[in-house]
């Protein structure tokens, strides 16, 4: 298992309203910023303890049930996407999606269609065209 810290994490989150996401970040962070908002998009900043993250979340991606939390720096208190996304799916109860590893944009293989699939403290590689 992977375990370098990713220089980004995203999750994709199921059936998961702004106000019950934006309530979950309010209490990983210190400070939570909404910079710009539409019906289907929110650009964030947020404090942690290690820094600053710069953030986007997005609806309606991959279908209308999955959202897109992009954390686009990594000053969070999780090394990699799947140690984000166990924590989002304990706390928040529901299905989330996140790719098997770092994207890599010269790794094209068939690792890039890997993801994990985790619900109910049970996780499982799955292929999803995210």
């Amino acid at each position: 298992m992977q375990t370098t810290r990713h220089p980004d994490l995203e999750i994709y989150l199921k059936n998961c309203s702004s106000s019950q996401i934006l309530d979950w970040l309010q209490e990983q962070c210190t400070t939570l910023a909404v910079l710009k908002e539409t019906p289907s998009y929110l650009e964030l900043e947020l404090q942690f303890e290690v820094g600053l993250v710069q953030a986007s979340l997005q609806h309606k991606v991959s279908g209308k049930a999955w959202s897109s939390l992009w954390l686009k720096n990594n000053h969070t208190p999780w090394d990699t996407d799947l140690d984000c996304a166990l924590i989002a799916s304990q706390q928040l109860q529901t299905q989330i999606r996140c790719i098997k590893t770092s994207w890599v944009d010269d790794d094209m293989d068939s690792e890039e269609d890997q993801w994990w699939k985790i619900e109910d403290g049970e996780r499982e590689l799955i292929s999803w065209k995210g």
